[in-house]
């Protein structure tokens, strides 16, 4: 009997990202908030954690609840998680004890859903040109990063000294007006996902180049 309730009770779930970083990330703060969760397939999963472009391409179980990752609390994208029957949407720029919090809601089995903002006139470009005022070393920093790299193996990567890749984080949050290592990065993925969706021409000068590259690393 205790057993079966033990079965009963585990949780499983799949979290599925381009960016390996962020899907680790989420999975270690599901297992923070519920210990003995096990990651599975999301065919085989109650819960599934996942972007909408991810959402596209995976066979969901009967009944699986479903909370989508969105890189900025947009109308947009919370109108199509919800118009797609989710039970959350889960902004990546969300302050680290907010996203705690907006998981343990879904792990409690209630909804989760962010006040959204303005809805951008520039649309998903915005993004893409916050990152065209970086100079092309700092992209390559921010690439290194959205990779999950620490500062001491990205200045190893790019044969320069841990202190000139601190000054290049500072001069990276600053110029995409972010506090965190964190924001910069979905900034970055959300660059990414707006390339992934229109012609290469409406990416800034050098952006699509790096994009490229760090989407073919993401596989």
């Amino acid at each position: 009997m205790t057993a079966d309730t033990s079965v009963r009770e585990t949780l499983h779930f799949a979290v599925r990202h381009a960016f390996p970083i962020v899907a680790e990330t989420i999975e270690a703060l599901v297992r923070a908030s519920h210990p003995g969760a096990l990651a599975t397939d999301p065919a085989k999963a109650s819960l599934v954690i996942a972007s909408l472009s991810d959402l596209d391409t995976l066979d969901l179980a009967e009944g699986a609840r479903v909370a989508v990752l969105i890189d900025h609390a947009d109308r947009r994208p919370v109108q199509e998680a919800r118009a797609r029957g989710a039970v959350a949407a889960l902004p990546l720029d969300l302050p680290a004890d907010h996203l705690r919090a907006a998981l343990g809601s879904v792990l409690a089995q209630r909804t989760w859903w962010p006040v959204v903002t303005a809805i951008d006139p520039e649309g998903d470009l915005s993004s893409s040109r916050k990152l065209d005022a970086l100079s092309g070393q700092q992209f390559k920093v921010l690439d290194l990063m959205s990779r999950g790299r620490l500062n001491k193996q990205i200045a190893y990567d790019l044969g320069i000294s841990e202190g000139t890749v601190k000054s290049h984080v500072s001069s990276i949050l600053r110029k995409l007006g972010v506090e965190r290592r964190t924001q910069a990065i979905a900034t970055f993925i959300t660059a990414h996902e707006a390339s992934a969706r229109m012609p290469v021409r409406g990416v800034p000068d050098g952006a699509a180049a790096h994009l490229s590259r760090a989407t073919h690393a993401a596989r």
